[in-house]
């Protein structure tokens, strides 16, 4: 099941955020279950993406792919019973953090070959 309200409630902000079943900072929560709403499943897709490439969470394609998908999710859409956290604040936290993602993995890949 998606986390209860309490879980929620006291998980919202980092480094602790956990959000849904896929949502948090190297949290990939409960493989093969679906997610409980758009937010949820953009964490699933970025899941599943990052393993697929040996858990490089600086993957800078898994990263942007991530962001994009934030971009479309309705921060007024509809979320799991019991959520405490805001939507929008949660994708704009987790977006931060996959931002600054991005950034470092560019600069590590470069020096990784060489530029």
């Amino acid at each position: 099941t998606c986390l209860n309200s309490d879980q929620s409630q006291q998980s919202c902000v980092p480094p602790v955020l956990r959000y849904g079943k896929y949502c948090g900072i190297l949290y990939s929560g409960c493989p093969g279950e679906k997610p409980c709403d758009a937010l949820d499943a953009c964490c699933m897709v970025h899941d599943h993406c990052v393993a697929a490439n040996n858990n490089d969470y600086l993957n800078t394609r898994c990263n942007e792919n991530l962001l994009g998908c934030l971009d479309g999710v309705n921060p007024a859409g509809p979320t799991f019973p019991g959520n405490k956290c805001s939507v929008g604040e949660t994708a704009f936290v987790i977006k931060g953090v996959i931002e600054a993602a991005v950034l470092a993995g560019k600069i590590l890949h470069k020096r990784d070959i060489g530029q």
